[in-house]
């Protein structure tokens, strides 16, 4: 509301909603409405404002002979949904406010003022409370000099608050400090902080080819020069016909992720990993869009990057280089070995600190311009300021069928399809060790677009597949040897075609084939 539009409202001369009848008289009923109209002698009209919005000119409703008819007001005001504007002809308007106990008043509701203890309408106090400067000192008495005194400090405490940047909540002013050092020690806080960050009122959309990834996926994100990766990732696979409603994002990533591991990091998985030397990435800014990349994968929905060496991931958190993180076990080398890397004392067990670190400072400095390029990629969102606080977490698969009427056969079938996909994912972590052999978590990216459980918070929560059973493929087909599941990545559902898996025998080979080739989003 305006300032002139307050000082209407105070002076009894506000908008108001009047209901005329056919048989009243329209003046009468405007000076009970408006008080003040009554010292209007010089005589007034009613206009109404042109379409548009905000300041608009305003033009004069014409009376009839007789002056106006609730007829005439009625057909102007389109059957009462217009503002009409009372415009006196001779005289200017006397725009000083009503008392506070004025009839005018009687159905706003009203609120003390805190300074001078007096009850008001709020639209009066909304102007009152600028220049009330309370009671003077001799009409309070001691105690109401405490009271009052005491509910202003009270105010004043609850004026001075922060946000807190990572759970946007309130705080007072006094009290963030303690509050920020135990906030955000969960992940959840954590990936809550990066999920808002994401600016989804834009589009950051890119058009790859999957067979191409991760290079092909760096390129176009690079090239990307009209749109920022702060907003929401949007994904088209070239030559295929899904749209991305959240499950060829989620896909994107974890190819990506997964590429980003085997391209640009080397290592024994088990112990973590180092960048790859590579001046020609370095170069290319190859590392920062690798950070870029793994920041949009924490903040929407995409597997997080668990193959850091636990130094690069304290640089990444601090910026700094610590030495005291080695394995020293793995660290010691031939004498030969130890010269070459800088160290020319006396090569005894005494000195096995000094050795150990002169190898990792030969080992890890020429790496650190790589792990600084990728740091600064994962500046998106304010992801370096949260590192030290996010764990990794990994998989499981969620089943929840949907069974026929119990106690039928469908049922019993259907419940043996489940129990067959039970035993294959299991059987996958048994055997996951042999080479070009599936594993869970490609069962998962096969049907749910990414290899892992959701880390968001949100997404995690609701996360689930289900299970549907087609039992009519032949009435409907014709006659025909094979049929593979049906997946919907996006909703996470996956229908099984029911009598092709008679036998766990079948289940595992048509399951196999489907997973390994039935990546594409060819279903619209």
């Amino acid at each position: 509301m305006s300032f002139e539009e307050l000082e209407l409202l105070q002076a009894g001369m506000g908008r108001q909603t009047v209901s005329l009848p056919d048989d009243s008289d329209h003046a009468e009923v405007l000076a009970e409405t408006f008080p003040k109209m009554e010292d209007l002698y010089g005589g007034w009209l009613l206009h109404k404002a042109t379409g548009g919005s905000g300041r608009r000119k305003l033009t004069v409703i014409p009376p009839e002979a007789e002056g106006y008819s609730v007829k005439t007001l009625r057909a102007q005001s389109g059957g009462g949904k217009a503002t009409f504007y009372i415009v006196p002809l001779q005289e200017i308007l006397d725009t000083s406010p009503l008392p506070p106990d004025s009839q005018h008043f009687s159905k706003m509701p009203k609120k003390t003022c805190y300074q001078c203890n007096e009850v008001m309408p709020l639209q009066m106090l909304a102007i009152h409370i600028k220049t009330c400067r309370g009671k003077s000192l001799s009409d309070e008495t001691d105690e109401e000099v405490r009271e009052n005194s005491f509910c202003f400090i009270m105010m004043e405490m609850t004026k001075h608050t922060m946000i807190c940047p990572i759970c946007n909540k309130d705080f007072p002013q006094q009290e963030i400090a303690v509050h920020a050092s135990v906030c955000g020690e969960s992940m959840e806080d954590v990936l809550r902080f990066l999920e808002q960050q994401v600016d989804t009122t834009t589009e950051f959309k890119l058009c790859v080819d999957r067979e191409d990834l991760p290079d092909r996926g760096i390129l176009q994100w690079q090239r990307k020069k009209t749109a920022s990766p702060i907003s929401a990732l949007k994904v088209v696979y070239i030559g295929e016909a899904g749209v991305d409603t959240g499950a060829l994002k989620k896909e994107f990533l974890t190819d990506m992720i997964s590429g980003i591991e085997n391209r640009f990091f080397e290592g024994p998985g088990s112990q973590g990993k180092n960048p790859k030397y590579s001046l020609t990435d370095l170069d290319n800014e190859n590392f920062r869009t690798v950070g870029e990349i793994i920041a949009v994968s924490l903040a929407q929905g995409g597997p997080a990057p668990a193959f850091f060496k636990e130094w690069c991931y304290r640089f990444l958190c601090t910026g700094e280089v610590d030495f005291n993180v080695a394995d020293a076990q793995s660290l010691m080398l031939l004498a030969d070995e130890v010269i070459n890397c800088g160290y020319t004392s006396q090569i005894k067990l005494d000195n096995k600190e000094n050795i150990i670190r002169a190898i990792v400072l030969h080992s890890t400095t020429r790496l650190i311009p790589m792990l600084q390029q990728v740091r600064k990629g994962m500046e998106l969102y304010g992801l370096v300021n949260q590192m030290a606080i996010i764990k990794v977490n990994n998989h499981a698969v969620l089943d929840c069928p949907h069974f026929s009427e119990k106690g039928t056969s469908r049922e019993r079938t259907e419940r043996k399809i489940i129990n067959f996909m039970q035993d294959f994912c299991q059987e996958l972590e048994i055997s996951v060790e042999e080479s070009h052999s599936l594993g869970v978590q490609h069962v998962l990216q096969w049907l749910t677009g990414q290899s892992h459980i959701p880390i968001l918070p949100d997404e995690k929560r609701h996360f689930k597949i289900t299970c549907m059973f087609d039992h009519d493929c032949r009435e409907r087909l014709g006659d025909h040897s094979i049929c593979y599941p049906v997946v919907s990545s996006c909703t996470r559902t996956v229908t099984f075609p029911v009598q092709h898996l008679n036998t766990y025998t079948e289940f595992r080979r048509i399951m196999s084939e489907a997973v390994r080739y039935g990546g594409g989003f060819h279903r619209v």
